[in-house]
C-alpha cells in the first residue's frame, strides 16, 4: 500500500523542479528529461516516492509526522452547570477507545 512519504516542503520542490524538467524536455526535445519531470510532478502530488519507500525513509517534518499521527482526531469536551466537564462523541468517527 502506497503511504505518503514525502513532505509538504519536498512536495513542492519536487513539483516545481519536475514541471521545469518537462518544459526543458519539450523545449529541447529531450524525452527523458520531459518524462523524468513528469515523474517528480507525480511524485510532488501524490506525495509518495517508490525510492524513498524502498529505502524506508521519510522526508516529513516532525510536525507534519506529529499532524498524520493525529489526524482530524479530537475530543469534544462540554461544560456542565457544576463545573465539571463530561466527554461528548469524536467529530471525527475514528472509534478511538479510551
Amino acid at each position: 500500500m502506497c503511504v505518503k512519504n514525502v513532505g509538504r516542503m519536498d512536495a513542492y520542490v519536487r513539483i516545481s523542479a519536475g514541471l521545469m524538467m518537462v518544459s526543458l524536455g519539450i523545449m529541447r526535445h529531450k524525452g527523458w528529461m520531459a518524462a523524468l519531470g513528469s515523474m517528480k510532478v507525480a511524485e510532488g502530488i501524490t506525495r509518495y516516492c517508490p525510492v524513498l519507500d524502498a529505502l524506508n525513509l521519510s522526508t516529513f517534518s516532525d510536525e507534519e509526522l506529529l499532524d498524520e499521527a493525529i489526524g482530524n482526531c479530537f475530543i469534544d469536551i462540554e461544560e456542565d452547570d457544576d463545573d465539571e466537564f463530561e466527554e461528548l462523541e469524536h467529530q471525527c468517527g475514528c472509534h478511538h477507545q479510551d
